[in-house]
């Protein structure tokens, strides 16, 4: 018959494998529902496709601004060259503000050529960006197969550690399972090498060494107070 603090200890390793297993597998749901690296792209994607529509935004709308200064613009050289104004001072007044008409023209072509670059750069960082999209995706959908396979073996081993632990649990002694579950410190089970507790570093009394051998009865290190096995 196996001994209780044996038992635990197999115990507490089921449980710390279990434990690892359902990590596992959480991870590997989360990765399969929602790539992490796709998630950071669609949102870049996002990002940089707002950032393109705003841009072609203001390029239209710079557009219709120009198209209307050129009208007016034209309606006032029209009238200017029409002949039908004769007062010197409203000449000079309607030249200086058909002068002023066009350099501010001017100005608007040269910002319209900067939008219009600015334009073309949201545009390619939306094709990058979208580039990169397509791939990471393609990149998933390839993985998926192979991560589905583990995903399925990491559920049968943990459904086999749930059944061994469940089994092991039952061998121990109701005494030995209080013991267990009333230890604070974790992991409740520390091995004796070397005639120390592995886990605190302290040495085990002859006594408690003696006990151990024996294998009957709980041991609890006299320092730490976890369950003591030989190793």
């Amino acid at each position: 018959m196996a001994r209780p603090g044996q038992l635990l200890l197999q115990y507490q390793r089921l449980v710390d494998r279990e434990r690892v297993l359902r990590d596992d597998i959480a991870r590997i749901e989360s990765q399969l529902e929602t790539d992490p690296e796709v998630v950071a792209l669609e949102e870049r994607a996002a990002a940089a496709q707002a950032q393109q529509e705003a841009t072609a935004a203001r390029v239209r709308e710079s557009d219709k601004a120009r198209e209307d200064h050129r009208t007016r613009l034209r309606s006032r050289e029209k009238e200017l060259m029409s002949g039908r104004i004769r007062n010197p001072t409203e000449l000079t007044q309607m030249s200086e503000e058909v002068q002023h008409m066009k350099s501010r023209f001017v100005e608007e072509e040269e910002a319209e050529l900067q939008l219009m670059e600015d334009a073309e750069a949201a545009d390619e960082a939306l094709r990058a960006v979208m580039s990169e999209l397509t791939a990471a995706r393609a990149r998933a959908a390839a993985e998926a197969p192979a991560l589905q396979s583990e995903l399925d073996e990491l559920r049968s081993e943990l459904a086999t550690v749930e059944a061994e632990k469940g089994q092991i649990w039952n061998e121990v002694s109701p005494a030995a399972q209080r013991a267990f579950t009333r230890q604070r410190v974790q992991p409740a089970v520390a091995e004796v090498r070397s005639n120390q507790c592995t886990a605190c570093r302290v040495t085990v009394t002859s006594r408690g060494l003696q006990m151990l051998r024996q294998g009957d009865e709980i041991v609890n290190c006299e320092n730490c107070g976890r369950i003591l096995v030989l190793a």
